[in-house]
């Protein structure tokens, strides 16, 4: 398996990038966000990557980021979705707005992504909510603020909310205080106000 494909970007366009590595072009196909963070050619360039193998076809896929490329492979494991859809995904949205979107249930924004229908949008909510929240997005904010996060999660639950939602409302609220240090009381009132 090729973890990632470093040398002279030789040519860019069109969803496709062309490494030459040690005089052997590789052909990755990739999104319009690794696309746009290429080098101007004869630039070196490191992709990270994904061998797609499928009866007579290999497809080597080529991410700027490592979120990018853990994204791409978790995509490939919902069903109905490809690498056609996974690169569309990658392509309208980077990781991070596509996890709140995800966490969110916010389907309509899902269903702006050229592929994605609102059953496809509802799916994608359903196989990947779980994986993205407690350790995910919120998991981070969460770890990060320790107790005082944790007693206003437990207010959240207490007063009816479901643990994932009343995780995301806190991160939410603790993203709204970059560097201060919240009450519970503050902290609660803020993440009601977003839930």
């Amino acid at each position: 398996m090729i973890a990632y494909v470093e040398g002279v970007l030789a040519e860019k366009g069109a969803m496709r990038a062309v490494v030459d590595v040690g005089g052997v072009g590789f052909a990755l196909t990739v999104s319009l966000s690794t696309l746009e963070d290429l080098p101007r050619e004869g630039t070196r360039v490191r992709l990270f990557a994904h061998t797609y193998l499928r009866e007579e076809t290999i497809q080597l896929f080529g991410f700027s980021t490592k979120a990018e490329l853990d994204l791409f492979r978790l995509l490939l494991v919902v069903p109905g979705v490809g690498p056609k859809i996974a690169l569309s995904v990658l392509s309208a949205m980077r990781p991070d707005p596509f996890r709140r979107a995800v966490v969110d249930g916010n389907t309509a924004e899902l269903s702006r992504i050229p592929g994605i229908g609102k059953k496809s949008a509802e799916r994608l909510v359903v196989e990947l909510r779980s994986r993205f929240t407690e350790r995910g997005v919120e998991g981070a904010a969460l770890a990060a603020a320790g107790g005082v996060a944790m007693e206003a999660r437990l207010a959240l639950e207490a007063l009816g909310y479901k643990p994932d939602r009343a995780s995301q409302a806190i991160a939410h609220a603790l993203s709204l205080r970059a560097g201060k240090e919240p009450s519970v009381e503050e902290l609660v009132r803020e993440a009601l106000a977003h839930v």
